[in-house]
């Protein structure tokens, strides 16, 4: 009786050694793990997916296989259902792969906050039949997802626009050039006798006078300030200059856009120059999704403007930051626009130092 048993126990622990060398040696052969997004971008509070693609092509299973990374925590996943968060920035997710067996599995997650993310690793731990022992490995990935800042309600960007839009079409009526045509309109009170088209007067039986193109850059800089400190209020900068930059877009004005903090993706110091034309607009978007806080003065991260109107948006108040920009616009024009809380009194508003060549405006959220 003993005989067969200690028969038995030799097998089973044959079969054990073996099936154990074969995992210590094979667990990851054709073994495949992608992650990717299913969207190239989103804007914040939109929804989007993450894709994980498991694919076991031996024969061997996988009764465990885990799959982590690190994931940032502006990305909320509405399902945790065989996954864990250790914290917020790391997800591990667990998968039973069978032989020959390709699993693809979805996971919706809201855009919480704006930003640049990327996944470039995911770690793999996988156990053997028996659990008894672990096997650690890692995959790279290259994955890569845009939350775009939100445009806040036109009400709201209202008062900035039109300050900008009025400094503008002035600066055009000043600059007028003779040489440049650029079509006809019907004579209004005060317009120049001088532009008047006599020839197509007498064609169309009423007075018509030319219309000339302006002579001057049409060209507005954006200065968005990231100094540290102030998440909510830097982050209504953002989205303003994304809802001023798609209306003067529109609007055929031509743009460049500096700040005093970095690129999320290169880790440069963040500007984007010369940007015209709505087809530009993913463009910027894209960029000031990679816009995060950073160092040093503001005005210190723009060349001088010339003729161009400079517009600043900070949540700062400081008299230096004023003195600053006004230096820097010299002797053009520039709006500074401040966002601030809910309920900011006329008396807070009152001691803001007003300086010639600046016009203070203020935007409540």
């Amino acid at each position: 009786m003993l005989i067969p048993i200690l028969i038995a126990a030799a097998v089973l622990l044959l079969l054990f050694t073996a099936l154990r060398l074969l995992y210590d040696r094979f667990w990851d052969k054709g073994l495949g793990c992608r992650l990717s997004f299913t969207q190239e971008y989103a804007v914040e509070d939109e929804t989007s997916s993450l894709s994980e693609v498991i694919v076991n092509r031996k024969l061997l299973p996988l009764p465990v296989l885990e799959i982590s990374f690190h994931m940032d925590r502006r990305l909320h996943f509405s399902s945790e259902e065989n996954s864990s968060l250790s914290d917020q920035s790391y997800r591990r997710d667990v998968f039973t792969a069978g032989p020959r067996q390709k699993i693809t599995r979805t996971l919706p997650f809201k855009c919480a906050g704006r930003g640049y993310f990327r996944i470039n690793e995911a770690g793999l731990i996988a156990q053997d039949l028996f659990l008894t022992r672990k096997y650690v490995s890692h995959m790279p990935q290259n994955t890569e997802f845009y939350v775009l800042p939100r445009t806040i309600p036109a009400y709201q960007v209202h008062i900035p626009y039109a300050r900008i839009m009025g400094e503008v079409l002035s600066r055009r009526r000043v600059c007028d050039d003779p040489f440049e045509f650029g079509g006809l309109r019907e004579y209004s009170r005060g317009d120049p006798m001088k532009y008047i088209n006599w020839k197509a007067t007498a064609r169309a039986g009423r007075l018509l006078i030319n219309i000339h193109e302006s002579t001057l850059s049409q060209r507005v800089i954006l200065l968005i300030d990231m100094e540290p400190g102030g998440d909510f209020l830097n982050e209504c900068a953002v989205r303003l200059a994304c809802s001023l930059a798609e209306r003067l877009l529109a609007e055929g004005i031509e743009l460049s856009l500096y700040s005093n903090g970095t690129d999320t993706q290169t880790g440069e110091p963040w500007l984007l120059e010369g940007v015209s034309g709505s087809g530009s607009l993913l463009t910027l978007k894209k960029k000031l999704a990679c816009l995060q806080t950073g160092q040093g003065p503001v005005c210190s991260c723009a060349p001088p403007p010339g003729d161009d109107l400079t517009v600043l948006l900070s949540r700062n108040t400081r008299d230096d930051l004023g003195r600053a920009f006004s230096e820097l616009v010299g002797k053009g024009r520039g709006i500074r626009v401040i966002p601030c809380g809910l309920g900011t009194s006329e008396g807070q508003r009152g001691k803001l130092e007003a300086f010639k060549n600046t016009e203070n405006v203020w935007i409540e959220f």
